[in-house]
């Protein structure tokens, strides 16, 4: 009897010690949990950017937006590699994030111009470049199913495609281990203490993904027309092409130029422009002093050819004609004003 009598009085010292120490955290990390994800991840639900970093951003902006793009998604879209052996198009694409815009997407300017289109879903690879060599390495595309071929890598991640290329390198997923698709949006109403974290580090630690900066003038039709929101990663993976690659992008370009002629299609290589690239120039007080060139890089070392695709001499005219929303707000990537997909039309 001593001893249960002891044994409840433990229990309830214990249990006190409980509600002022432990409980008051979990309440504490629960409450932060929820206002993450009732919130927070709900009003940050627009862009790309928005999601990345939990930024709210305004809906209005993306529906004002949305009214001028393309309702429906007017290519074909293949999710397995095997897929590709029954398509008859004019063009296939295979490329990153900006090849998976669905309507959005350049692909979707080339149907109404009587051309037939296909695009590779993201998740059956990592590298466009490799996977498109894959392709035609293979006999899975030739000819007799696509007369064009468009590769396309942007800026941020084109030095790491190039130097991760290799003529005996397969890209095909494990069927058990996908690539996830760069524009799977992650669910805004899942209840995640990683969210949580990420939350207060972003907003208070100074470990935001997203950076933001002023421009000079008015560049976007949203309530903070002169704000930059760029992908820190723009600029984290390097300004120029470093000397020790450039020789392998001549190379890599020349494989899959053969490879393309060897199958009897004619290729196309993509180098969609990073945002922070193509405002760079009219950032107040720059602090990033040393200017992104990729681009510039590029023509270096290929030439100006139509079969290299260079976006950022596109598009850059209508920045320095003071256009607006070339790039979304809140976004990574291009809105529709680019007309992108003609220029792809017409190379």
């Amino acid at each position: 009897r001593h001893l249960s009598i002891l044994n409840s009085d433990a229990m309830k010292k214990f249990l006190i010690k409980l509600s002022y120490t432990v409980l008051p955290v979990f309440l504490l990390l629960f409450g932060l949990v929820a206002y993450v994800t009732l919130f927070i991840c709900p009003k940050s639900d627009t862009g790309d950017l928005g999601n990345l970093a939990l930024i709210t951003f305004w809906p209005e902006y993306g529906q004002k937006i949305e009214e001028h793009e393309m309702k429906d998604t007017l290519f074909v879209k293949v999710n397995h590699t095997e897929d590709l052996r029954n398509i008859d198009v004019n063009v296939l694409t295979v490329g990153d994030s900006f090849s998976q815009q669905e309507h959005a997407g350049y692909q979707n300017y080339m149907p109404g111009e009587g051309l037939s289109v296909a695009n590779c879903r993201r998740s059956l690879y990592d590298n466009p470049i490799q996977y498109a060599y894959n392709l035609m390495d293979w006999g899975m595309v030739d000819s007799t199913n696509v007369d064009v071929m468009v590769v396309e890598v942007g800026e941020r991640d084109f030095a790491l495609r190039i130097d991760n290329f290799g003529v005996d390198k397969v890209e095909v997923p494990e069927p058990d281990d996908p690539v996830e698709d760069d524009n799977e949006e992650r669910n805004p109403n899942e209840w995640s203490l990683l969210r949580a974290r990420d939350f207060v580090l972003y907003r208070f630690a100074g470990r935001s993904p997203v950076y933001v900066v002023d421009l000079k003038q008015d560049f976007f039709d949203s309530p903070e027309p002169r704000k930059l929101c760029f992908y820190g990663a723009d600029i984290i993976n390097g300004m120029t092409i470093d000397e020790t690659i450039r020789h392998k992008v001549k190379e890599v370009f020349d494989l899959l130029t053969c490879m393309a002629q060897k199958r009897g299609i004619k290729l196309i290589f993509m180098l969609p422009v990073d945002k922070y690239d193509l405002y760079q120039d009219y950032i107040v007080d720059n602090p990033y002093a040393y200017p992104k060139r990729i681009n510039e890089d590029v023509r270096e070392i290929l030439g100006d050819i139509p079969e290299v695709l260079l976006s950022k001499y596109y598009l850059q005219p209508l920045i320095d004609k003071g256009e607006k929303d070339i790039f979304l707000f809140d976004n990574s990537h291009w809105s529709y004003k680019s007309k992108i997909g003609r220029a792809v039309q017409q190379e």
